[in-house]
C-alpha cells in the first residue's frame, strides 16, 4: 500500500492546472474531455496564428514555406498541454515509467513533423511514422485505470 499522498487530486484542479502539472491521475472521462477543450483551443490557436502569418508574409512578400515553418515554431507550446494531460492518463493506468519516455518521442516526432514544409517527402514519411506511434497510445482512451491509489495518486474515481 503506498503512503498518503500529497498530490492534488485531478477532480480538484483548475483546467489550466491540468493541462501544466504531470501530477495525479486523469480518468478516461476526464481524459476525453481535456483532450476535446485542447482540440478546439488548437483549432481556434492555429487558425488565429495562421491568419497572422499569412498577413505577415502577404504583407512582406516573404516567401510561403516560412508559413509552414512559423505554423510549425507557434504551435510548439500546444504540446507540453497533450504531454501533461496524457502522462496523467498513463499514470492512472499505472503505466508511467516507460510509456512516458515513449510518449516523449512521440512528441519529438511530433514536433519534427510540424516544422516539416507539408508535401515534403519528410512531411509525408514522419505522418505514417505518427500513426504507427500513436497506436499504442489509443488505449489510453479505452483502457480502464487502476482501480484505488497506485504510486501516481489516489484514484480519480472515488471521492
Amino acid at each position: 500500500m503506498p503512503e498518503n499522498f500529497t498530490i492534488i487530486e485531478s477532480w480538484n484542479m483548475s483546467i489550466f492546472e491540468q493541462m501544466t502539472s504531470i501530477r495525479g491521475r486523469l480518468n478516461r472521462l476526464r481524459y476525453f474531455w481535456m483532450s476535446i477543450i485542447l482540440l478546439i483551443g488548437s483549432v481556434i490557436y492555429g487558425a488565429l496564428v495562421g491568419a497572422f502569418l499569412a498577413i505577415l508574409i502577404g504583407i512582406l512578400g516573404l516567401p510561403w514555406y516560412l508559413f509552414d515553418l512559423g505554423l510549425g515554431v507557434l504551435t510548439i507550446p500546444l504540446l507540453y498541454p497533450a504531454y501533461a494531460i496524457t502522462v496523467k492518463r498513463l499514470q492512472d493506468m499505472n503505466w508511467g515509467k516507460g510509456w512516458t519516455t515513449y510518449l516523449q518521442v512521440f512528441i519529438i516526432i511530433q514536433l519534427i513533423w510540424g516544422l516539416t514544409p507539408l508535401g515534403s517527402t519528410a512531411s509525408d514519411v514522419l505522418s505514417v511514422i505518427m500513426v504507427a506511434v500513436y497506436i499504442p497510445l489509443i488505449s489510453a482512451y479505452f483502457a480502464p485505470g487502476d482501480r484505488g491509489p497506485n504510486e501516481f495518486g489516489p484514484d480519480p474515481l472515488v471521492g
